[in-house]
């Protein structure tokens, strides 16, 4: 069963990464877009601050997930080091659920922000804020997902037997 949420996770992973890749290619040439028409031919694009600005949310709502897939959550290596193993694996076990519980409730924040964007437009674009706000939800059930397989991969095999979605296949 793990290994078959393992398989999941590291296409999950995947997506998100050419998602990733997609939004930042997208937001430089929009962004220099902006910039050639604003001081080369003199005149401003409308839509492009806009644009760009739900892109970065997206890409960095969406970029917390690589570092949670990753096990990259902030710590104090120095006193992760000199913690007994068996201390060191609670609290890490407890980091791990506490992210997936905060998960859960930035999850039901976000779909509430969705719900209640109703059918109100962004001012230059014209697209309904559900889009923007969208990328709260999407990004914290990845996430949330991501912690639940952490937490039961370590259950299973152990901190350090875990799977790397990172690795190469």
């Amino acid at each position: 069963m793990l290994s078959a949420l393992d398989k999941t996770i590291k296409c999950l992973y995947k997506t998100v990464l050419y998602i990733l890749v997609a939004i930042g290619t997208a937001m430089l040439i929009i962004a220099w877009a902006h910039v050639f028409y604003r001081y080369v031919l003199n005149d401003s694009l409308t839509w492009s601050e806009e644009l760009l600005k739900i892109m970065l949310v997206w890409f960095c709502l969406l970029s917390t997930t690589i570092i949670a897939a990753q096990r990259g959550h902030v710590s104090i290596v120095v006193f992760k080091e000199m913690m007994p193993v068996r201390i060191n694996r609670f609290l890490t076990f407890l980091t791990q659920v506490m992210m997936f519980i905060a998960s859960l409730i930035v999850l039901a924040i976000g779909i509430n922000f969705v719900i209640s964007a109703g059918a109100r437009l962004t001012p230059a674009l014209r697209l309904p804020y559900r889009y923007a706000y969208a990328a709260i939800p999407v990004s914290f059930a990845i996430l949330s997902f991501y912690e639940l397989r952490n937490m039961a991969a370590d259950y299973v095999r152990g901190p350090k037997l875990a799977v790397d979605v990172a690795e190469k296949e």
